[in-house]
């Protein structure tokens, strides 16, 4: 089981936006997370491309295709493995050690 499962929706932003953020999470320092790409706009070609592109590069990478944004992003939770969910925009972009931190402050917390 992944500890994070980090879920990004996709739909008709920039291209060097959506490369950015997608690119930001895979060069996380903690790397025990699967990526949900929630493709939104599936009939935009630049998005079958980069999606397909990404999904070559690395298995933790699932594609779900356009089902309306808010269906979309529960079934996204609803396939998603992980112990935690991450959620983002496709301009978010995360810090490299964004995760590592959150699952350090995590295992240190008394509430949670």
């Amino acid at each position: 089981m992944y500890r994070i499962s980090i879920i990004i929706a996709i739909y008709n932003e920039k291209i060097e936006w959506m490369r950015q953020s997608i690119d930001s999470i895979l060069n996380q320092t903690f790397s025990n997370f699967e990526f949900i790409i929630i493709n939104d706009n599936p009939q935009r070609k630049d998005n079958q491309l980069l999606t397909s592109e990404y999904a070559k590069k690395d298995k933790r990478i699932k594609i779900i295709h356009n089902e309306q944004l808010t269906k979309s992003l529960n079934k996204g939770l609803k396939i998603a493995e992980g112990q935690y969910i991450a959620r983002l925009d496709a301009d978010d972009i995360a810090l490299p050690k964004r995760f590592e931190k959150q699952v350090y402050f995590e295992g240190k917390c008394l509430f949670i």
